[in-house]
């Protein structure tokens, strides 16, 4: 199994077009008489604590994703732009749920933030819908500040992840965020 680092090049290098054309800054257009994709669930939650250090990180849709998807899910140590965990981000056989399993068991007592790009699509190119269920698994929008790792009085609050994810496949159709974050903290 590779990386998703490097599936993300991958994607980049082989298919910039399709990349390009699938998760473009503005996202695709939304098209009210297509039935969108609509994440369903996220496994820890956000605000979840004493989450087993063994367990995979699970996402479930109600359709199939696009292919290539899963280069626009991360893992990161503490917030939103704290470093990748490293690990394999698969896409289900059916498409309907994304898994990431670390490379190396989770810290105990530590925080983690799971970063879903805006841009996502499903098998119909219409952007997945964040919106129905994701607050209700203590999720929040990646707002341009909380990457940039800026706090409303301007102040830094420590490594800026700007562009990186906040590129191609990142930006939310609609709102502008950078897609929705899910942050849990580990047991013992």
């Amino acid at each position: 199994m590779i990386g998703h680092r490097a599936v993300r090049v991958l994607l980049m290098a082989v298919a910039p077009g399709l990349v390009a054309s699938a998760c473009s800054d503005s996202g695709s257009p939304v098209d009210p008489n297509i039935e969108a994709t609509v994440f369903l669930s996220v496994v820890p939650q956000g605000g979840a604590t004493g989450v087993d250090r063994f367990a995979p990180v699970v996402i479930e849709f109600d359709h199939e994703l696009m292919d290539g998807m899963q280069a626009f899910a991360l893992l990161h140590e503490g917030s939103v732009t704290g470093p990748e965990v490293d690990g394999v981000w698969a896409l289900s056989q059916d498409r309907r749920s994304l898994r990431f399993t670390p490379s190396a068991p989770f810290s105990p007592d530590a925080t983690y933030t799971i970063h879903l790009g805006g841009a996502m699509e499903g098998m119909n190119g219409q952007p997945v819908d964040f919106d129905e269920h994701g607050d209700h698994m203590g999720g929040a929008w990646a707002t341009d500040a909380m990457m940039r790792g800026t706090m409303a009085g301007g102040g830094m609050m420590g490594g800026a992840m700007g562009g990186d994810h906040m590129g191609s496949g990142w930006q939310h159709a609609t709102n502008g965020s950078y897609g929705m974050v899910f942050s849990f903290t580990t047991g013992s």
